[in-house]
C-alpha cells in the first residue's frame, strides 16, 4: 500500500515559513515600509478546537503590504472536498486608505496592545492576532475569543480596560473589512508557497494520489509525524501551482513512489 503524504499549502508573498519580512526603519512619523513584501497589517485567527492539519492550513483573513496590496480570501466553492488552495484575491489601496487604516489602529488602541485582554466563559475558541507595523515598530495584539462576551459590562474575567480594548480591536477589524469589501479585486497569485507534509491518516477520497514534483521528501520528516516547513518559490512555485490545480484538499501526495 502506498505511503500517502498530504500537504498544507500556504500562499505567500514572502518566501518564509513563519514571521514577516524584514522591514526598513522609516524616519517620518506615521509612515510605513513601502516594500511590496513588507506587511503593514495582518489579521489572523489561530488555535481553537480544530484538527492540527486544519490549524496548519489557516490563512490570515487580511494581509496588507507596503505597496498597498490587500490580500483577502475570496468566495469559496460550496463543494467537498474543496480546492487544495484557497481562493485568494487582492485589492490595491492608495495612500489615503492606508493612512485611514493606521489612524483607526491608533484610535482603537491596537497600536498600544495590552499584555492581557481578559478571559471569557467560552472554551475552545480561537485567538485573534492583529499585527501592525508602522514607524519601524511592530505591535501585536493577541485576543482570545474576540467578539464574545463584550456586549455587556465588565465580568469577573474581564475588567473595564480589557473590555474597552476588545471593543476597539473588533472595531478596527470591522473597519478594515469594510475597506476590503468595497475595493475591486483581482486574483492573487502568490510568488512562493510554504509546504508542510504530514501522514495521510484516512482513506483517500481521490482514486489516486499525485506525485510530489520536486524529488524526495525524506529530509522533511517521516510517515509518522508532521514534517518541516519548506518554501517553494521561483519557477518551482509556478510549476507547483499548476500541479496543485488538479488536487483537492483531500488529495494524497506521494513522495518517491514509496509503497
Amino acid at each position: 500500500m502506498k505511503n500517502y503524504i498530504v500537504f498544507a499549502l500556504f500562499g505567500l508573498i514572502v518566501a518564509a515559513c513563519g514571521g514577516g519580512a524584514a522591514t526598513s526603519t522609516p524616519t517620518t512619523p506615521g509612515t510605513w515600509d513601502r516594500d511590496p513584501t513588507a506587511p503593514i497589517v495582518v489579521i489572523e485567527t489561530f488555535g481553537g478546537f480544530v484538527p492540527v492539519e486544519v490549524s496548519l492550513g489557516q490563512m490570515p483573513e487580511i494581509a496588507l503590504y507596503g505597496d498597498g496590496t490587500l490580500v483577502t480570501q475570496g468566495p469559496t466553492i460550496a463543494i467537498w472536498p474543496g480546492p487544495a488552495l484557497p481562493n485568494l484575491v487582492a485589492a490595491r489601496l492608495d495612500d489615503a486608505a492606508i493612512e485611514s487604516i493606521l489612524a483607526r489602529a491608533a484610535s482603537s488602541g491596537v497600536l498600544t496592545p495590552l499584555d492581557d485582554y481578559g478571559t471569557t466563559n467560552v472554551a475552545d475558541a480561537g485567538t485573534t492576532r492583529i499585527t501592525v507595523t508602522v514607524d519601524g515598530e511592530q505591535q501585536v495584539a493577541e485576543i482570545y475569543a474576540l467578539g464574545i462576551g463584550t456586549s455587556g459590562g465588565p465580568t469577573p474575567g474581564m475588567n473595564s480596560a480589557q473590555l474597552t480594548a476588545r471593543r476597539g480591536a473588533a472595531d478596527f477589524i470591522d473597519f478594515v473589512r469594510q475597506l476590503a469589501e468595497a475595493a475591486p479585486v483581482t486574483e492573487f497569485v502568490p510568488t512562493a508557497y510554504a509546504v508542510r507534509p504530514w501522514p495521510f491518516g484516512g482513506v483517500p477520497t481521490d482514486s489516486v494520489g499525485i506525485e510530489w514534483p520536486f524529488g524526495s521528501l525524506s529530509a522533511l520528516g517521516n510517515a509518522d509525524a508532521f514534517g518541516e516547513c519548506v518554501v517553494v518559490d521561483g519557477n518551482d512555485a509556478a510549476q507547483l501551482r499548476e500541479v496543485v490545480g488538479q488536487a483537492t484538499s483531500q488529495t494524497p501526495w506521494v513522495s518517491d513512489g514509496v509503497s
